[in-house]
């Protein structure tokens, strides 16, 4: 599996949404495109959690909510060494980014 770097960070599961945000901000500020796997532990190590429409819904919302200025994320599930994980891919280049109004 990958590493965490720069450019990607790992959740263990949409429990982890609201610090996401944060990262999001961070990474988009620093380097303009990044990615989050959700279903991944900060080792690498894949971590089955339900998936269903609404999570991948929750988590769009949850983008479009928080990040300013707008941004649009590509969404998707990925199977992993076996297991199913969410991938939300990110890009923009209207610097800076905010989380709930706050800059990282």
């Amino acid at each position: 599996m990958k590493r965490e770097d720069e450019f990607t960070e790992f959740k263990k599961s949409t429990a982890e949404l609201s610090a996401s945000m944060v990262s999001i901000s961070a990474i988009l500020n620093k380097h303009k495109k990044g990615k989050i796997y959700f279903g991944i532990k900060n080792d690498g190590i894949p971590c089955p959690f339900s998936i269903t429409d609404s999570t991948l819904r929750e988590i769009s919302r949850k983008i479009y909510e928080s990040i300013k200025p707008q941004i649009i994320p590509e969404i998707s599930t990925k199977i992993i060494d076996g297991v199913e994980v969410i991938e939300v891919c990110f890009e923009g280049t209207d610097v800076p980014y905010s989380a709930n109004g706050k800059y990282y």
